[in-house]
């Protein structure tokens, strides 16, 4: 007698009625019903085509040994008859797979096929001739232990997730949040070949992440729903820096495991925000199950990078795992001259005493070197239309090559601290140091018009801003029951401090012909005057309270928080000023009420109001009182499917959202507490796993937006800046797993983006339609040696589109990306 493998179970020991599943391991029994009782094989999952999926790497070998390492990795009892499996081999498995689809992989071409004998045994027979092969038969039973479903932290396998802890700070279901939340899973981001987050966004209805185009070393311009999006991950804030942004993290996606995009206000939970939403991204963590991942990337403008991903158990118990995440790049851009190299590395370690206590460490640190023209702003004449018949080529560098230098380092060192005291009550606390220092150097074309000869005037700057955050959030949980009501409550107290450095001085540099660039004809002088030099120091506290009550299929969200927020900043003496010193304190109560109702059939309409703050900063000078911050407010109704039986998610809402207390310019140049925007909007998103590897995606997002109070009357009535009132896309793709073409997959994508204005709303950038498309090779097909590696080629802006991404005004316009073409080889095993 053989036995395959024993894996503890380590869960709350609940009892779970698991439909039309299937328990993964193997028993063989003779007639004899003594044999019966050597079988003790479990496995958990929703259904077979539900099952979480587990990152398998068995490489060709016996079947007893595989059986032995499928055991462990599903993390499963198995027992099985060693006879047999004598003599037998298999192939292996490889890949992120349901448990049902990797033991059927183990088992092909063995001559053994797997039936479900009871409730809770797993049989291999030998396959009669004639008769069924491979079939595993399904049955309705009741599992003692841990559910393995998916966890709002961990990965997701492939484009639906159906849980996150971005809208309610709980690990909850998104049919239960009513707030629309998208989320861009790791696999979705590999799929389509995203190199940052911008354009891991791209394929999200309301967003608008790649404004800049071309153009734009950071993450911070990201708008939702007209405004900019706050940046968090792991549920802290990011160092936001100064008011330009430059000193702001910027995440390189190969460390996350989804992107979750909150949408509307989002103060009742994280304090201090803009009114559009906020954007939360997932760390890559320690894993139960093993995580090996090479890969290396190459192509165009010279782009090459090479990553890893290593994690998984330390130990036999499983009480410490560790992951290790890192790459190194060297890059070129669409910009002639510009270069974007980067190295990261993220290492993680989780700790893991008892089952009721984890302790998670999560560092980080990437360092980014470059020549960068900081926005390479271009004129209108030339790039959004032409000027004497010429436009300026889309590869212009205005720059200095020999003279610009981007320097960026960020690190940060954190943990997450779980703690069950009983089936009621939990804690959690999540802390995180983070530092990010940016410095550029460079000549730069600013706001300059043509001269009359056709060259552009320039500006010598150098900047050098630093960014020093320290973030904590407790959190104690209650789930409890009183009479027929349900409680999900949770009540927390966060701290931010954040302290923020900031230099910006400029000089003389020559002019330059767009048309003709020639680098080097004159002296640069980027520090003869200084327009900014100060220190910042915010301090936040916010204490917040949020109960999810459930009372049959309704499900009703309550939540309030009030933040305390101090500020400090000292201004040394410029060019444009005296020394000076402000002090500011600022406080806010905001809020958010929900209703939704689970219907059986998966449907969950639901209705909502949220609130939200943002400091602002400066005098309101006719009323001599400095500003109170502003204040937006949201209503919005929405229909989220979640089918059953299907692994889909589709999403319909419409929003009423406005931001009050805006600070606006007068005429006069005087700065006035009276602006408002309004903006309406529908948005659509359905994700949906079609069939067996065939994945679509599509969004679609309208608003209506405008400026309805102002200091500057002939604001009232503008369009917002850069923000367009349709945005469509579509994805799809399929892998062949049988047939002449199994192990080929092929995708494809199409974006739309509206026209938009300038903040003016006196220029019009066109609307654009782009094109995307993947093709990949699972190499196995050539060879059992080259199980788990993949060979993949993604393109974007296929047809090489050129076309203006954005224009702020008649002097700083910039060139959306055009196309791009990079091949990855990938290795899990």
């Amino acid at each position: 007698m053989g036995i395959g493998g024993c894996g503890a179970s380590r869960g709350q020991g609940a009892r779970r009625r698991i439909g039309a599943m299937w328990l993964a391991s193997a028993a063989v029994f003779a007639a004899e019903p003594a044999l019966a009782d050597v079988s003790r094989i479990i496995a958990a999952a929703n259904a077979a085509e539900q099952q979480n999926p587990v990152l398998f790497a068995i490489p060709p070998q016996s079947l007893s040994s595989a059986i032995v390492a499928f055991s462990r990795v599903a993390d499963l009892d198995v027992v099985f008859d060693g006879p047999i499996a004598d003599g037998a081999t298999t192939r292996g498995v490889s890949g992120s797979l349901r448990p049902a689809q990797a033991l059927q992989r183990l088992l092909e071409g063995t001559g053994l096929r797997a039936t479900l004998t009871d409730h809770r045994t797993i049989t291999l027979l030998r396959t009669q001739a004639g008769g069924p092969t491979d079939a595993v038969e399904l049955r309705e039973i009741n599992v003692e232990g841990r559910t393995t479903g998916e966890s709002a932290f961990g990965p997701v396998d492939g484009f639906v997730a159906t849980r996150s802890a971005t809208g309610s700070k709980t690990d909850a279901p998104l049919v239960e949040i009513p707030q629309t939340i998208n989320v861009v899973t790791a696999d979705q981001i590999k799929a389509q070949g995203a190199q940052t987050v911008g354009e891991a966004l791209r394929y999200t209805p309301g967003v608008r992440a790649e404004g800049y185009g071309a153009a734009s070393p950071f993450d911070v311009f990201t708008m939702v729903r007209g405004f900019r999006a706050d940046l968090y991950l792991d549920g802290l804030k990011l160092p936001k820096g100064n008011i330009d942004g430059t000193s702001s993290s910027v995440i390189d996606p190969w460390g996350l495991e989804r992107l979750e995009v909150l949408k509307g206000p989002a103060s009742g939970l994280y304090g201090a925000s803009n009114p559009g939403g906020v954007i939360n991204m997932v760390s890559k963590r320690p894993t139960d199950a093993p995580v090996r991942e090479l890969q290396i990337k190459g192509g165009s403008f010279d782009r090459i990078q090479g990553a890893f991903d290593f994690g998984g158990p330390v130990d036999e118990e499983g009480k410490f795992l560790y992951r290790i995440t890192g790459l190194a790049r060297d890059a070129g851009s669409q910009i002639d001259h510009a270069e974007e190299d980067r190295v990261f590395i993220a290492p993680a370690v989780t700790w893991r005493p008892t089952d009721d206590t984890s302790l998670t460490l999560l560092g980080s640190y990437q360092r980014d070197r470059g020549v960068w023209p900081f926005f390479n702003y271009l004129p209108a004449e030339g790039s959004l239309y032409r000027a004497n018949g010429r436009r300026i080529s889309t590869d212009t560098y205005l720059g200095e090559p020999d003279f610009d230098r981007l320097k960026r380092d960020q690190s940060s060192i954190g943990y997450e601290f779980d703690h069950r005291f009983s089936e009621t009550f939990s804690f959690k606390q999540n802390l995180r140091f983070s530092r990010s220092d940016f410095q550029t150097l460079g000549a730069v074309t600013g706001r300059a018009s043509p001269n009359p000869d056709g060259t552009i005037d320039r500006l010598g700057i150098f900047v050098d801003a630093d960014t020093d955050v320290f973030a904590v959030d407790n959190q104690l949980r209650a789930e409890f029951a009183s009479g027929p009501l349900w409680h999900d409550a949770v009540m927390g107290v966060d701290y931010r401090r954040e302290k923020t450095g900031y230099l910006f001085t400029f000089g003389a540099a020559p002019s330059i012909d767009p048309y003709d660039p020639v680098y080097g004809s004159g002296p640069i002088s980027p520090r003869d005057f200084t327009v900014t030099d100060y220190q910042a120091t915010l301090n936040q506290v916010g204490v917040y309270a949020q109960d999810r009550i459930r009372l049959g299929q309704w499900i009703a969200t309550l939540g309030g928080r009030y933040d305390r927020a101090d500020s400090d900043l000292d201004g040394a003496a410029t060019a444009f000023g005296p020394a000076s010193r402000l002090k500011r304190k600022d406080d806010a109560f905001t809020g958010r009420a929900g209703l939704t109702y689970l219907f059986e059939n998966g449907i969950a309409p639901y209705v909502s109001y949220a609130s939200s703050f943002q400091p602002e900063t400066g005098v309101d000078t006719v009323a001599a009182t400095p500003f109170k911050p502003s204040q937006g407010e949201q209503f919005e109704a929405g229909v989220k499917y979640q089918p059953p039986g299907m692994n889909a998610l589709f999403t319909v809402a419409a929003f009423d959202l406005e931001q009050k207390n805006r600070v606006t310019t007068d005429q006069l140049f005087v700065q006035r507490q009276i602006g408002e925007v309004h903006i309406k909007g529908v948005e659509v998103e359905a994700k949906a796993e079609i069939a067996k590897d065939f994945n679509v995606i599509a969004a679609y997002s309208y608003l209506d937006h405008e400026i309805t109070r102002s200091a500057d009357p002939l604001e009232v009535g503008r369009k917002l800046f850069s923000t367009p009132n349709h945005q469509a896309a579509l994805w799809g793709d399929y892998a062949f797993t049988s047939g002449a073409l199994a192990g080929f997959g092929l995708g494809a994508g199409a974006r739309y983006i509206g026209s938009t204005t300038d903040a003016s709303n006196t220029l019009k950038t066109p609307a654009v339609t782009l094109f995307d498309g993947q093709v990949k090779l699972d190499l196995a097909r050539f060879s059992p040696q080259l199980v788990g590696a993949t060979l993949k080629v993604n393109a974007t802006n296929i047809f090489d589109k050129k076309y203006v991404s954005q224009c702020d005004g008649s002097a700083m316009c910039t060139f959306g990306v055009r196309r791009t073409i990079i091949a990855t080889l990938n290795y899990r095993w």
